[in-house]
């Protein structure tokens, strides 16, 4: 039955995959590592078919007979330690909720090991057998974040980044005790947006320019919104909107600059920048300013062309010359015209050649 259900949650609902929701365990006391001996109860949350609230469980991969929403550990021991998921008629399977049975003076409590940033995390310094706690101290990555002489809770209402470390509590019942430590780690609601554009840089006067803020909530919840606002250095293009977009109708030579977008949750509480992105507008040339470098670059490739042609006229004459000497015998009377004649060519020859 299970199985079939899992199936037509999958079927295309209007072309498009269906979303369901996955079930969410929930304990009851709110710790996933406890004493040996002491109670813990799941409770399995998710939508159910009209008068069916048939449960399927799972510790370790392995399916359990017992389909009520709750299922209760009347008295823990090491053989409860695991991985345990839920699945009601109308849901997915639920993420792995870990059980951690312990034997120890001092137990430091987690609601859980894995929090996505923003949500609560509550710690418990909690002594075996219930004995009473005093002076107690909550430490992070060995930094004292509290020190109460008699309350034994201390709750992180939103979490962030900073708060992934090792947490440990320190106690006294007729001496003090150190707890285990407890790896904590704070999943990022969303990464930092990219801010990406339409077209490359540089553009043109004219262009329709969009930019597109990028991110993607990694936790989806129904109540997390993102909010958007696009900047140009120092000034303000669009502040917080639901839209990811921004468009430039016609750039400007003036819209050149650089170009970053943040992106906020709707409580203000999480906010990221985006790199900066350089956008360079180019002008476009007026008509006449074309024309005039049209005609230059026609007007000087005539001039090389004459220039080429003379010179090429030049070069034959120079050398009929130079024949028409040779071939006046040395023995006559005209030879030292001659040797006048080839000083005064290649003079001319060197000459045409510097003009080159």
């Amino acid at each position: 039955m299970w199985l079939l259900t899992a199936l037509l949650l999958w079927v295309p609902v209007g072309g498009q995959m269906a979303d369901p929701t996955k079930a969410v365990i929930t304990l009851q006391p709110p710790w996933v590592n406890v004493f040996l001996k002491e109670t813990v109860t799941f409770r399995c949350e998710g939508p159910r078919l009209p008068g069916n609230s048939s449960t399927q469980w799972w510790v370790n991969g392995t399916a359990i007979r017992t389909l009520t929403p709750s299922y209760r550990i009347a008295a823990a021991s090491f053989s409860d330690t695991g991985e345990y998921r839920c699945q009601t008629g109308l849901s997915m399977a639920s993420d792995p909720v870990q059980l951690e049975i312990h034997k120890d003076w001092v137990l430091l409590q987690v609601s859980s090991r894995v929090v996505t940033e923003g949500k609560p995390l509550s710690l418990r310094c909690h002594g075996w057998n219930n004995k009473q706690l005093s002076n107690m101290l909550f430490y992070q990555n060995d930094t004292i974040l509290k020190f109460s002489p008699w309350d034994s809770e201390f709750t992180i209402l939103r979490t962030n980044l900073s708060h992934n470390g090792i947490y440990r509590c320190s106690s006294k019942i007729k001496q003090t005790y150190t707890s285990a430590g407890v790896s904590i780690t704070i999943k990022e609601l969303f990464p930092a947006p990219v801010l990406k554009a339409s077209s490359s840089s540089p553009l043109l006067e004219g262009d329709l320019v969009n930019l597109s803020c990028e991110t993607k909530l990694l936790s989806q919840s129904p109540e997390v919104q993102l909010y958007f606002s696009f900047y140009v250095g120092n000034k303000t293009l669009m502040n917080r909107t639901t839209s990811s977009e921004y468009q430039l109708l016609t750039a400007k030579r003036e819209d050149s600059g650089l170009y970053w977008c943040e992106a906020i949750t709707d409580d203000g509480n999480i906010l990221r920048h985006s790199p900066e992105l350089k956008l360079q507008v180019l002008g476009l040339q007026s008509p006449t300013h074309m024309w005039f470098h049209v005609l230059f670059s026609l007007a000087t490739g005539i001039i090389f062309l004459v220039n080429t042609i003379f010179c090429v006229i030049i070069h034959k004459e120079l050398q009929r010359k130079k024949k028409w000497n040779l071939e006046i015998p040395m023995d006559s009377g005209q030879g030292k015209k001659v040797i006048s004649y080839l000083k005064k060519d290649r003079y001319l020859e060197e000459e045409l050649k510097c003009q080159e």
